[in-house]
């Protein structure tokens, strides 16, 4: 008798654990953009010795809004886009030494699965960027998703080590 309970226990438990399948729904469901930095002469890809903070402005309905995204040293970074048509990042090298990168784009939601939240992915249109500490700023995949891909390259003038 307590064989046959154990074995009811047993199938009723598996029952209920094999009848879950995977959540369909993308753990990132946020659209980064992704920039390299690269050596403007060599194009090849170099990491900043010191770090760089990048803050993210916004102005959302009449309001600004403005946000630190990056603070490392690194040789790339991931940064979120703003809602709107356009997003603008302050790339804080030193107190007295900064550039602004501002990225026009189109936004375009979507559902991947009827059951996940709505995503976001970007249609990049158009880069101005200032030339204080950096050469020039490119687009090499002007759609941004939540796959993680290069989106741009930020070139930089590097030194010769003589």
């Amino acid at each position: 008798m307590r064989q046959k309970i154990t074995t009811a226990l047993l199938a009723i438990i598996l029952a209920f654990t094999c009848g879950c399948e995977e959540d369909p729904c993308s753990l990132s469901s946020q659209s980064l953009a992704r920039f390299d930095f690269c050596d403007s002469q060599t194009h090849k890809a170099v990491s900043l010795t010191q770090g760089v903070t990048v803050t993210g402005i916004a102005t959302i309905a009449d309001t600004l809004h403005v946000d630190t995204l990056f603070n490392l040293a690194d040789s790339y970074m991931s940064l979120p886009l703003s809602y709107t048509h356009r997003t603008t990042y302050v790339m804080n090298y030193t107190e007295l030494m900064r550039d602004t990168i501002e990225v026009t784009h189109r936004s375009i939601p979507f559902v991947s699965d009827i059951e996940c939240p709505a995503m976001m992915k970007y249609e990049v249109q158009e880069v101005k960027y200032t030339t204080n500490a950096l050469d020039s700023v490119k687009t090499v995949n002007p759609q941004i998703t939540h796959e993680e891909t290069t989106n741009f390259y930020i070139y930089y003038r590097v030194a010769d080590a003589e």
